[in-house]
């Protein structure tokens, strides 16, 4: 049926011809929008998963300076964060004993393990806080290796600083079998002709 002079249904359809592939692009930028959102965050926390027994490791540091932009607007996780940062800038005395120093490290260790619960929650991850805290392989050798280095470098920078001397001493070693048997001997025919 038709009104009087407008055509009700010609000007919806002129609408939905002009409307609809704007709303059909801007919903899909929408969804893509939060697609992206997610998985920079995702990144983050898988990030700090992998690294969290390496703390000093360059992308656990990188994901770390993320998480300011990517969790601006979730409170709980800026919170835990902060804390987490705040620590990080705490140093140990060099004269702390044992106790002491397993009281640090546990704090740090206990602030990330928050920070990583925070993020799972807004992610919608089932986790618990033990499982981060005590999850979580890394090789020995990692360890001796992060332990060792800056041990050496320190040496290092000692005896290039002249605060430490190179010992040298003259070496003579001991003529070891090794680990092949010893060349045969010839015996010199006798001269009996």
């Amino acid at each position: 049926m038709m009104s009087e002079g407008i055509d009700w249904m010609a000007v919806a359809t002129i609408v939905a011809v002009l409307l609809g592939p704007i709303i059909a692009v801007w919903v899909t930028r929408y969804f893509d929008d939060r697609k992206e959102v997610r998985a920079r965050r995702m990144d983050i926390f898988r990030t700090l998963m992998r690294t969290r027994k390496m703390p000093i490791h360059f992308d656990h540091v990188g994901a770390l300076n993320l998480v300011e932009i990517e969790f601006a607007k979730d409170g709980k996780v800026i919170a835990a964060w902060k804390d987490y940062l705040k620590n990080l800038g705490e140093r140990l005395p060099p004269e702390a004993d044992n106790d002491t120093q397993n009281a640090f490290f546990k704090k740090r260790e206990s602030l990330l393990t928050k920070l990583i619960y925070e993020i799972s929650q807004v992610l919608k991850f089932k986790v618990e806080q033990l499982d981060i805290l005590e999850g979580n392989y890394i090789p020995q050798g990692w360890n001796d290796d992060d332990f060792e280095q800056p041990m050496a470098r320190k040496a290092l920078l000692d005896v290039l600083s002249g605060r430490r001397p190179i010992l040298i001493q003259p070496y003579a070693p001991t003529q070891a079998v090794g680990p092949y048997p010893p060349a045969p001997v010839m015996q010199e025919p006798d001269e009996q002709s």
